[in-house]
């Protein structure tokens, strides 16, 4: 079964700049997504990788009802993300790439059964989930404890545990490993790995982390400037690469193996930095 589905995707933001003292600010149209048709299907954890500024953060925004395309179809788990976002939201768990919104002067116990209630949860349900939930990521020892005393990697496992306590059949993560160091990285991955096996969820992932794309997700799709450019397994869109010939020449001289960055410059056209 398909539990995200997009079909031909586009989003422009309209943007004015900044008036001067006798002129006003021109408006100017800036396209984020161009066109995107992407299909993850039960179980699958998919990467989605690109530079910042790619348009994997407005594309992730769409597919959580956070934003509406200008035009095209999304689909979670069959349900319409804007004919019907209320259905689509209680399928899905979302973790943003920021921690601003977890509520800091509360415990991370606190934090769940807050978010409990704003999904309906019986409060005895919210409270066996939660348990279970923080055993799971390691922060039984800290449910008790304001979140302002978090680390940041604790900041970000309770945000998967409150993204995960409503049960959701799809998980989105904005850079999930965002700001913490690599023990911190390698932690979460393992931890995304075991959810993933153990209750079953779709995983949808944005990174510009190479490492982070070679050993999360079954398959990457890149995307550059709002476009989709290739996608498959890290094997796959090396030998696609391979094909193409467009490797950089300190790779010969070199002789190394490509990284992910020289499969994404020679599959993209562009390096895996900020893009345009």
């Amino acid at each position: 079964m398909t539990m995200i589905e997009c079909e031909g995707v586009h989003k422009t933001y309209r943007v004015r700049e900044r008036p001067g003292w006798f002129r006003r600010g021109a408006r100017r149209e800036v396209p984020a997504v161009r066109g995107v048709s992407l299909s993850v299907a039960r179980g699958e954890v998919v990467g989605l990788l690109g530079p910042n500024g790619a348009g994997k953060t407005t594309l992730l925004k769409i597919i959580s009802t956070l934003l509406l395309p200008d035009e095209g179809t999304v689909r979670m788990a069959g349900a319409d993300i804007v004919r019907q976002p209320r259905e689509a939201r209680r399928r899905l768990g979302l973790v943003p790439v920021g921690d601003r919104s977890l509520h800091w002067k509360l415990t991370g116990a606190e934090n769940l059964d807050l978010y409990g209630g704003l999904f309906d949860l019986p409060r005895a349900e919210t409270k066996r989930r939660a348990s279970a939930l923080l055993a799971k990521v390691g922060l039984a020892d800290f449910a008790h404890v304001a979140v302002e005393k978090y680390s940041t990697g604790m900041r970000k496992r309770l945000m998967l545990s409150r993204a995960l306590l409503h049960e959701p059949s799809v998980l989105i993560l904005d850079e999930p490993t965002a700001g913490l160091d690599v023990a911190g990285k390698r932690d979460l991955w393992a931890l995304l790995r075991s959810l993933a096996g153990e209750v079953a969820v779709t995983v949808l992932l944005a990174t510009h982390d190479m490492e982070e794309a070679e050993t999360v997700p079954d398959r990457l799709v890149m995307i550059c400037s709002g476009r989709l450019h290739a996608e498959g397994t890290p094997a796959d869109l090396r030998a696609k690469a391979a094909l193409l010939r467009r490797f950089p020449e300190a790779i010969r001289v070199e002789r190394r193996e490509p990284n992910l960055g020289d499969v994404f410059l020679a599959l993209a056209g562009a390096p895996l930095g900020d893009a345009e």
